[in-house]
């Protein structure tokens, strides 16, 4: 019993942190299909062991969190997710659930293509398009209109008086996703086009939302009112009525008599898929008949009348050589697997990723196993697990290494987390990383400074850390001498790079310091609460956890990364090389200081007449004002809108001022 609640603790943590890569981070590191199977498993040991099943189970949840940057608004029909078959004996078991629960022996279907991009709500009033929701968790999704509407397939007007709710699915095609990443650095390229579709949307400047043409597929109105107002009894009607309103359907969606059609459709969608010219990993069945769906019904997680069938990714095996262990810039140990070289997907795989030593150990993976291996999120070598049947003799098992591979560093590993790191910050592996994130485009934007120069440098000793970049310009004869295939004006352009640099404000500091769970969103928080970074160091545990929006977690980390002696030698010699610690307005020079609501904490609540990503970028433009969530004694004002809620009561209680949408 100890192993199955081990098993079952291990899948939760997975299951958790590859969600949390998915929804809140976009950057998967696992296909979907990949993530079914420990959810399956899961679910499958959960209902075995119900002793074991907890209300923080990824069970229990529809999609991920909702992301601190984006104003958080309730679905007024909650965007249910869907179950989900992986072979024509789970289609058929739908079926027949579908005709016992309808009483008919004869049920047709619609089939969709499942396509791989992020599911949106669209909020239209008397032809106008209002507003514009993600997922988010299903019952809460993130405003993002003034994205939405950059994206040219998304009607702003609409041949229609009244209220009307569509979903669907925005997207990015692969040649458009092959343009985007080709025009991109290395650092910035996008993992898939699903990735690219979500940072794109989710990108807090619209105009590069707009550049990014994605797409949007139309393919559901869920208000049964709304339907019986179109006169629409068929799913079916409503794919076509949806066109009429000239939203964007997608290609091979076909109307099915039987289940047999169904599975036939399906089969079609897999072998065409590369034909569409958008991503898609499955496809969407419905049954047609929409007077029916409230006696199939639904279940707290997703409707009984559809299901999503998901492709098979290809899989294939070959011999397990080695497994070495790499070490990144914040200390991370990954563990990779030597391969003998094999055709997947057509590419030449030699190597794959083994994620942590816990994952190597729960799949019981050895050197000189056969391993399953597959394309994790379209792109990502992965090593599923051992085929056991294939295990012809006694091979050792696997233990996870205790000191770093590149500097024997003694490894550390929290309580709480599955990944093991080095803690000495100058290790080689290590500092190379830090290097190459600290010059990166979104850190301090040292442009010129390729990962293979920076990797030269460093094996020539020009460069062992972060500071020996601003002596950059004292070592031209030993630079240009190196073979870097570096001429005098290329030279002169990476030193105005690095002199441009030292005039970046706080936050881009912050954030290329690579302080752990301090990302850019964070960092621009700190660096305005603080504003300076000598202010940031000498705070305590105790007061950064006063803080909106950081825990325990956070606040430890930044107190252990100042408290750390090479950390603040490294801070005194930034600034002796005239490297800027404070923050700095973009709008300093627009913003008058004696106005009361100067450098003011301020939280949003209710509707308004604009959105309140609007209303958050007039705060910080004007005032150079703090905008965060959720109410506490270092909040300053409360804006009111329509429908505020019960932050009102809270704001009294706390004596925080009240600020009406009129009067705003």
């Amino acid at each position: 019993m100890d192993n199955v609640k081990q098993r079952i603790e291990f899948l939760k943590k997975q299951l958790n942190e590859w969600s949390k890569q998915y929804y809140d981070l976009d950057r998967p590191t696992v296909s979907d299909a990949d993530y079914d199977l420990l959810l399956k498993e899961l679910t499958s040991l959960e209902k075995q062991y119900p002793q074991y099943h907890t209300d923080d189970s990824p069970t229990n949840k529809v999609g991920g969190t909702i992301s601190a940057k984006f104003t958080k608004v309730k679905h007024n029909i909650n965007m249910l997710s869907l179950s989900n078959a992986f072979n024509s004996e789970e289609l058929l078991k739908f079926d027949n659930d579908v005709k016992e629960a309808t009483k008919l022996s004869d049920i047709s279907y619609t089939v969709e293509p499942k396509i791989d991009g992020l599911s949106i709500s669209l909020y239209y009033q008397d032809g106008k398009l209002v507003k514009a929701l993600t997922r988010g968790d299903g019952i809460n999704g993130e405003d993002v209109t003034v994205n939405v509407r950059t994206i040219k397939s998304v009607p702003l007007s609409i041949d229609y008086h009244g209220d009307l709710q569509v979903r669907g699915e925005i997207f990015m095609s692969y040649a458009n996703f092959e343009k985007i990443n080709n025009e991109l650095d290395e650092l910035d390229k996008f993992a898939n086009p699903r990735n690219a579709a979500a940072g794109s949307l989710r990108n807090l400047d619209s105009s590069i939302t707009a550049k990014r043409n994605l797409l949007m597929v139309a393919y559901y109105l869920p208000d049964d009112h709304q339907l019986q107002q179109l006169n629409l009894s068929k799913q079916s009607q409503v794919i076509e009525r949806l066109k009429s309103l000239g939203f964007y359907v997608a290609k091979g969606i076909k109307y099915c008599k039987n289940i047999e059609e169904v599975i036939a459709h399906i089969q079609y969608l897999e072998t065409n898929k590369e034909q569409l010219g958008f991503p898609i990993d499955g496809g969407v069945v419905k049954v047609d008949n929409l007077s029916l769906y409230d006696s199939i019904g639904y279940t707290s997680k997703f409707p009984k009348w559809a299901i999503a069938y998901k492709f098979a990714p290809e899989i294939v095996q070959t011999k397990l050589l080695e497994i070495n262990a790499t070490v990144g810039r914040t200390g991370r140990i990954t563990y990779v697997a030597k391969l003998e070289p094999v055709q997947l997907s057509g590419s030449t795989i030699s190597a794959a990723t083994l994620h942590n030593g816990e994952y190597i150990i729960m799949n019981d993976i050895r050197v000189g196993d056969i391993v399953k291996v597959y394309k994790a999120a379209e792109i990502i070598p992965k090593v599923i697990g051992p085929v056991l049947e294939l295990r012809k003799q006694k091979l050792e098992s696997f233990k996870a290494i205790n000191v770093c591979p590149v500097c024997n560093a003694t490894l550390t590993k929290e309580l709480d987390e599955v990944d093991q790191y080095c803690p000495n910050i100058s290790c080689k592996s290590r500092a190379l990383a830090s290097i190459a994130h600290f010059t990166s485009k979104k850190a301090m934007n040292i442009m010129l400074l390729s990962d293979k120069t920076l990797a030269k440098l460093y094996d020539h000793g020009v460069i062992n850390s972060v500071c020996d970049i601003y002596d950059f310009h004292n070592k031209k004869q030993e630079i240009l001498a190196l073979d870097l295939k570096l001429k005098q004006k290329a030279f002169t352009n990476i030193v105005n790079n690095i002199n441009n640099s030292k005039t970046n404000s706080l936050e881009r500091l912050l954030f290329a310091l690579g302080i752990r769970h301090v990302g850019e969103v964070m960092a621009k928080s700190l660096a305005k609460l603080y504003r300076s970074i000598d202010n940031l160091a000498n705070t305590s545990y105790e007061d950064l956890l006063k803080v909106n929006d950081i825990g325990s977690v956070v606040a430890k980390s930044i107190v252990n990364f100042f408290a750390d002696q090479n950390n603040k030698q490294l801070i005194t010699k930034l600034k002796s090389y005239g490297v800027n610690t404070t923050y700095l307005s973009q709008a300093a020079a627009n913003i008058d200081q004696n106005n009361k609501y100067y450098q003011k904490t301020f939280v949003i609540t209710g509707s308004f007449d604009i959105s309140r990503h609007e209303i958050k970028s007039l705060l910080e433009k004007k005032y150079d004002a703090n905008v965060v969530e959720s109410l506490s004694r270092d909040v300053d004002y409360l804006i009111v809108g329509q429908k505020p809620g019960s932050k009102i009561d809270k704001a009294k209680k706390l004596n925080i001022q009240l600020i009406e949408e009129a009067i705003w």
